[in-house]
Parts: C-alpha cells; structure tokens; sequence
C-alpha cells in the first residue's frame, strides 16, 4: 500500500515538474497568420524540442509594435512572460511583425552560444526564404527544423561552423581543383607523349620588308561610372542587457 502511494506521489510530482515546460502558449499569433491545426502541429515540435533538449522555443506574431524597437520587444517578452528552461533561461523567440515587416530572434542562455555567426547566418536565410513569400507556416516549421539541427550538434559536444555553412560549395570547390589537376597532369603527359614540336613562330613564313607599320596610336574614347546604394536587410546584436537585466543575443531586419 505504501509503494503504491509513493508511486502515485511520483507520478504527481512529475506532472508538476514538467508543466512548466509546456503550460505557457508558445505561439502567440496576434496576427493571426495559422490555423489552427498548423499552430497544433508546430507547438508539438516545439514540445518534443523542449523535451529532449531542454530548450524553449517562442514564435510571436504583432499587427504592429508601435514605436518600440523590435530587439527590446522580442526581449521583453521572452522575459516577462517567464519563457526560459533552467537557470539561464534557455530558449530563442522569432518576433514577427506585418504592418513593419520586421523580424527579430532573441535568444538567451544556452541560445546565445549555439548562435554563433554561422548559426545566425543559417536560421535567418532560412526562415526569411518563407517569409518574404508570404508564408509564415513554413517560415515557423523552418525556424523550428534549424534550431533542431543546432541543438542535435549541441549534444555532440559540437556548434554549427563555417564547413556547415559552406559545406556543399566546398565539396564544390575540391571537385573542381581535382578536375583542374588532373587536367593539367594529363595535358604534361600528352606533351610528353607527342615528339613533334609546334612552330611557335611566323618568322619562316613572312617575306622579309613586306610587313610594316608605320603609326601606331591609342585613343581614348570615353568611360561610365555607375553607382548603386546598397541596404542592409538585417542587422545584427551582440549580447546586451534587456531591460530585466538579462543576457541575450539576437539579430532582425526587414522581410
């Protein structure tokens, strides 16, 4: 009999221990971008995430964030609304917002160190690829993908790198250095092979005095200039302090 209540006062407690993790709304569409069978399917990815990971995932959508800066609003909110798991609160919050256009990530704890410069580099590119087609479904599933791809490396005792980044055109690259080798090896083996030497002079074939130039000149007829401004689609932060007094990194811009 006892057995059976401590086992049933485990179990309580376990309930307990694990609602934190999942008893916040982890999407808040005040946008109202999904349906809601899309928002069932990505909060479940997002609870599998924060379950095998201990990582806290946030997606919010705004109409409009009036005149506050999109970075102080996407740290405001993972702050005060309690988001975090463990004691750094770790987890990142993609903000979108339509009226402006403007995206943020924000990441704190455990976050601010898998989102390395390459990391950024890979979730912005592929969250903005579905964002500027319109379609936030895909953008959030493709937020969520990526931040698992990191975090599946962050196990392995790895981090997300230049090689990953750049990893098929560097599979590229060494394909066409080997091509370029093998060309030129091939090329010396052929010379080699043939023992006829080309005439590389016209001497032989020219009558002597019968070729001349007289004036020789160089005009100078005009030249264009052309200038392009170029704008910044994004913009970068380093750790800060948000006005909780918390750590976070993040970066954002236009879509």
């Amino acid at each position: 009999m006892k057995m059976k209540h401590l086992i049933t006062a485990l179990a309580v407690l376990l309930i307990f221990l694990s609602a934190p993790l999942f008893a916040k709304d982890h999407i808040v569409d005040n946008a109202g971008l999904l349906s809601d069978n899309e928002k069932a399917l990505l909060e479940k990815q997002m609870e599998e995430i924060a379950a095998v990971y201990k990582f806290d995932l946030v997606i919010v959508t705004e109409k409009s964030i009036s005149t506050v800066e999109p970075m102080k609003y996407a740290d405001d909110f993972f702050d005060n609304n309690g988001y975090g798991i463990g004691e750094e609160r770790d987890g990142c919050l993609l903000l979108q917002v339509t009226g402006s256009r403007d995206y943020w990530f924000s990441a704190t704890g455990r976050g601010i160190k898998v989102l390395n410069s390459s990391a950024f580099n890979k979730l912005e590119n592929n969250v903005l690829e579905h964002l500027k087609n319109n379609n936030p479904a895909n953008a959030y599933a493709a937020f969520l993908k990526t931040w698992e791809e990191f975090l599946v490396l962050e196990a392995k005792g790895r981090s997300y790198n230049f090689f990953h980044e750049w990893n098929f055109v560097l599979i590229i690259a060494v394909w066409i250095i080997a091509f370029i080798i093998g060309f030129f090896i091939v090329q010396n083996w052929k010379a080699k092979m043939n023992t006829a030497l080309p005439g590389k002079e016209a001497d032989t074939y020219v009558v002597s005095n019968s070729l001349a130039f007289k004036n020789q000149s160089d005009r100078f007829l005009y030249s264009t200039m052309s200038k392009t401004k170029v704008i910044k689609s994004s913009s970068s932060s380093r750790v800060h302090t948000s006005s909780s007094g918390r750590s976070h990194s993040g970066r954002g811009g236009k879509y």
